[in-house]
């Protein structure tokens, strides 16, 4: 099977295309490569990427043309979470739900079989401490949520005998990754506690937060291309594998990184994102159970920053954090105000 991936470049992408290399698909990856400066752990990742042919350029300028021969598309691509999209919340509704419109509509056209959306569990917005699944009402407060529930909406719409078009909700992912982000929760965490002795809780910890490795995420993905079409038609999954609140994540943290205390912000505001999901559904239709557990992720990184030589500095080196490295590119007009470059287009 012939495989594009939006957003191959990214902190998932790079691991789900060379995990699709791996498992013997073949690749196009389509990318504008913003993230171009960023590279850290996790070399053997890169080892596809001579097998994998690149298409760079914006999401905004996809069309027909770059879906020939493509029998499956595994979208990706976007602004990727809140801090990035409330820089620009036009600009968001632009590329995270517009131009996944015009990807779709492209590949349809011509002739793609399966369109796989990366959405995202922040579709449900606030529900508290009961257990929630797929057939809940999203109730997105953010951008980036509001951005993910459009596209999925219109997506399922297009949901066709000749057009599968299949949901995947994301939990908030952690794991090592060539294109590393320090703005993910457990990321988050683990760094502060390696590079201060001090796990910063900023919220007051209450909130509930669904988590997957980035692994578990490419084998939930290649398990969707693998099931039969019935199966996933019209089909939304939650793709996680563990419930914790934001302080269970921290002591675990504290559990894994020697020297490590727990440090709450004394004035510290509830963050009314929270919910917990249940991913029950993904197991029993696509039949993939995830390998990872929170510990051993803590683990992972705990030992990837070490070899890294992760320090205060580079932790807080704005490549490494999506809304900081966006404000950035902006501040120093290497994109402008539309997120378009404005000198040539880097290569990643």
């Amino acid at each position: 099977m012939r495989c594009l991936v939006t957003g191959n470049h990214g902190y998932i992408g790079y691991i789900l295309a060379d995990e699709l290399v791996k498992a013997g698909y073949e690749v196009t990856g389509y990318d504008y490569d913003y993230f171009s400066d960023n590279s850290f752990g996790r070399k053997d990742a890169l080892k596809s990427s001579g097998r994998i042919k690149q298409i760079s350029k914006d999401l905004r300028e996809i069309k027909e043309s770059d879906f020939e021969g493509i029998d499956a598309v595994i979208h990706l691509a976007a602004l990727p979470n809140d801090p990035a999209c409330d820089l620009a919340p036009e600009v968001t509704y632009d590329i995270n739900y517009l131009a996944t419109l015009q990807a779709a509509i492209a590949a349809k056209r011509a002739g793609v079989k399966r369109f796989i959306y990366a959405s995202s569990c922040s579709v449900f917005g606030v529900k508290g401490d009961e257990l929630i699944n797929e057939g809940d009402r999203p109730s997105p407060i953010t951008a980036y949520g509001l951005s993910k529930m459009y596209a999925e909406n219109a997506l399922l719409q297009m949901n066709s005998r000749d057009f599968t078009v299949t949901c995947m909700r994301n939990a908030t992912c952690y794991g090592v990754s060539p294109r590393m982000r320090f703005d993910m929760v457990l990321n988050n965490l683990v760094g502060y506690a390696y590079t201060e002795g001090r796990i910063r809780v900023l919220s007051d910890g209450t909130s509930w937060r669904p988590i997957v490795h980035i692994e578990d995420v490419a084998g939930a993905y290649i398990a969707a291309l693998k099931a039969p079409e019935s199966d996933i038609s019209g089909q939304i999954f939650a793709v996680g594998s563990e419930n914790f609140t934001v302080n269970e994540i921290a002591q675990i943290v504290a559990e894994v990184v020697p020297g490590s205390e727990i440090a709450h912000n004394p004035n510290a505001q509830k963050d009314w994102r929270s919910y917990r999901v249940s991913f029950n559904k993904m197991i029993r239709v696509l039949g993939y159970r995830p390998k990872w557990t929170a510990k051993k992720g803590a683990e992972e990184l705990y030992k990837a920053y070490k070899e890294f030589g992760l320090t205060k500095e580079n932790f807080q080196n704005e490549q490494f954090w999506a809304g900081k490295h966006f404000k950035s590119m902006v501040n120093e007009r290497i994109i402008d105000k539309d997120f378009e470059f404005t000198k040539k287009r880097p290569k990643g």
